[in-house]
């Protein structure tokens, strides 16, 4: 069942602006431009030589529109986020620390190739940070074979 989460719960996202303070959501250009930046940013992911085979048979859709839920939420629009809590959508995958910052550079990327303003960037890059410890367990840089591949 797809519900809008408690930002209070810590298994969830949750918009880190008061609802009413949708400021950076409109200096970001709204709904069409972060749609486009997903979308992008979707694009250059499936096709990353390094974290591109986690998404592998994923429905690209899916994930730029609850990417999307996330971004408008982040920005301070009014918008629910309805899919999964973020620890329990990863659990299936051994996400590395270097491959989660992979997944932030191209982030980063995309948003400065579409322009978007200084400070949306550093809010949605903070807040991607913020949920890191829900992704994976590894350090940012860390990009270790787990302990049954070693030796």
């Amino acid at each position: 069942m797809n519900r809008p989460h408690d930002p209070g719960d810590e298994t969830t996202v949750g918009a880190t602006r008061p609802p009413s303070d949708d400021a950076l959501y409109r200096q970001a250009g709204g709904e069409p431009v972060l749609r486009a930046v997903i979308a992008e940013f979707y694009e250059r992911v499936f096709a990353d030589a390094m974290i591109g085979f986690h998404f592998q048979g994923t429905d690209k859709q899916r994930l730029i529109d609850k990417e999307l839920e996330l971004a408008l939420g982040i920005l301070g629009a009014s918008v629910p986020y309805t899919g999964q809590p973020l620890r329990a959508a990863h659990a299936k995958h051994r996400i590395f620390g270097g491959q989660f910052m992979r997944r932030l550079q191209i982030l980063r990327e995309v948003m400065a190739e579409h322009g978007l303003p200084e400070e949306v960037q550093t809010t949605w890059v903070e807040h991607t940070m913020r949920l890191m410890p829900q992704i994976t367990a590894d350090a940012p840089t860390e990009c270790r074979m787990p302990e049954d591949e070693q030796d």
